[in-house]
């Protein structure tokens, strides 16, 4: 007996790594077992594993502190567990050549859209976008607020895979600096 597609085969189906990424983390706010200790900042609080993916973004979350959303899924996308899902719907024949879906594909898809229910199975076969609760897309989708001085010729994109205290010791850095310098 093989196993059937789940959630998170859907989404690979839909939209690829990324997409399987995000649907994890709303499945592990909704359940519980990851909260947003800020918008776009996430924290583990219930560790226990129930699915490959969701162990890959748990573990990209960390057991201690906080990370930003950016860098879980900078994190989970390098990791085995989420990149392997395609390799496992090849072998199912669900994806063929170049990633294009295959028919056997595309049902799946369309079994899954009939079955259309709740916000991991909305942003599994849609997207993100898709998110209509405005708290769950602050607390998993929007990129955490990043210090970024006007004017001082940082990127945010430099920030962007920062997390917590280092962001907080840069930007108290620059800023005291920019004082000591005499500019404003």
């Amino acid at each position: 007996m093989t196993q059937q597609p789940d959630v998170y085969d859907v989404a690979c189906l839909a939209g690829g790594p990324h997409r399987v990424v995000d649907t994890a983390l709303v499945s592990l706010v909704v359940t519980g077992r990851v909260r947003a200790v800020a918008p776009g900042e996430l924290q583990v609080v219930d560790p226990r594993r129930r699915h490959p993916v969701e162990a890959a973004v748990l573990d990209a979350v960390g057991g201690r502190g906080r990370r930003s959303v950016e860098t879980v899924r900078w994190r989970a996308l390098a990791d085995e567990r989420v990149t392997g899902i395609t390799g496992w719907l090849r072998g199912r024949r669900l994806l063929g050549r170049f990633g294009r879906l295959t028919a056997a594909g595309r049902q799946v898809l369309e079994r899954a859209r009939a079955a259309d229910v709740g916000p991991v199975l909305h942003v599994a076969l849609d997207g993100r976008e898709r998110l209509t609760d405005p708290g769950l897309r602050a607390a998993v989708l929007e990129p955490p607020r990043r210090p970024v001085l006007p004017g001082s010729g940082v990127s945010p994109w430099v920030l962007s895979y920062a997390d917590g205290c280092d962001v907080a010791q840069r930007t108290r850095d620059r800023l005291l600096a920019r004082g000591a310098d005499g500019r404003p």
